[in-house]
């Protein structure tokens, strides 16, 4: 049976929700990260308290794993939080625009969003070389900062393809 030039079409584009789909389970992936990262940084904590009133004997890391367990909980949870619309937007004043205008805006805002994540990914490599070449890691638990900068880098990188996507269709729309 032939295929109709309507169905060559069908099959060959990808569809928005389709795409969506992919986004989404990227994010949720990143975000089971993100939360057990979380829950280590909870349980460090919890841990460095009872010692500390119990044993009286403090964790001597307890700040280092704290701050890079946050650094991994803020930087593998924005993909979810961008898909889930939780970031922070000013839409009070876009609102009031003429539809047209908003289309425009929103393509804007969308290809801002997508440079400055691009921007983020971009700078953590560069940043992860330099923290490579120069040995650097924490202070008292002397953890090798390098693999977290890379770990930004990747975990910024689901964003940059949720803007791109947003971009294009922002842009789509706008014609």
């Amino acid at each position: 049976m032939p295929v109709t030039k309507s169905e060559k079409n069908t099959a060959q584009t990808v569809r928005p929700e389709r795409v969506r789909g992919w986004f989404e389970k990227i994010a949720y992936w990143f975000n089971l990260v993100a939360v057990a990262a979380l829950l280590l940084m909870f349980a460090v904590m919890v841990v460095d308290i009872l010692s500390a009133k119990i044993l009286n004997m403090p964790i001597v890391a307890t700040v280092d794993l704290a701050s890079v367990l946050a650094l991994v909980v803020a930087s593998f949870g924005v993909s979810r939080t961008i898909l889930a619309g939780r970031h922070i937007e000013v839409e009070f004043i876009v609102t009031l625009f003429p539809r047209g205008v908003r289309k425009v805006f929103n393509a804007f805002a969308s290809f801002l969003s997508l440079a400055f994540f691009v921007l983020i990914v971009w700078r953590s490599i560069l940043y992860a070389n330099s923290l490579v070449e120069t040995g650097e890691s924490s202070l008292t638990a002397h953890i090798p900062m390098a693999p977290f900068a890379y770990g930004i880098a990747i975990a910024c990188i689901p964003a940059v393809l949720i803007y791109a996507h947003q971009t294009y269709r922002d842009t789509k729309e706008v014609r």
